[in-house]
């Protein structure tokens, strides 16, 4: 048995291929899981920053915010649970009169899994942006 282990003939090789390979596909899924990640959050980053601007030049939230926030964000298939708040003080309803700041914030879930639909774990991305209304209400 030990003239076996400690021979060169390569027969304990293929095992060990075998092993580099199936090692090595779950550390390039992994990766691309992550990598998946990181791009969601970018384009939550980007979302957030189209609906501030929305929010400014309105100085309202009102529907065209939620078309614009679907548009954006509803292309967004690695993520789940996408939603917006909007923190500030409304003049009436959802008019934000001139010079008040708000607060745009997104929020999802990712899942870090792998091959298929795993979710091993779960992080919750948050994209935040600030502005100011550009809008006067009389």
């Amino acid at each position: 048995m030990t003239k076996q282990l400690k021979s060169n003939r390569g027969e304990g090789t293929y095992i060990d291929t075998v092993i580099f390979v199936f090692v090595s596909a779950l550390i390039i899924s992994f990766m691309l899981n992550v990598f998946s990640i990181i791009v969601a959050k970018q384009q939550m980053d980007i979302c957030v920053d189209q609906l501030t601007r929305q929010i400014q030049l309105s100085g309202e939230v009102n529907e065209d915010t939620e078309s614009l926030f679907n548009m954006i964000c509803g292309k967004m298939g690695s993520l789940k649970d996408v939603r917006y708040t909007v923190e500030t003080t409304y003049y009436d309803g959802k008019k934000i009169q001139l010079g008040t700041p708000f607060k745009v914030t997104v929020t999802a879930t990712a899942y870090l899994g792998g091959y298929g639909d795993l979710r091993l774990a779960s992080i919750e991305l948050i994209s935040t942006a600030a502005g100011v209304s550009e809008e006067y209400w009389k």
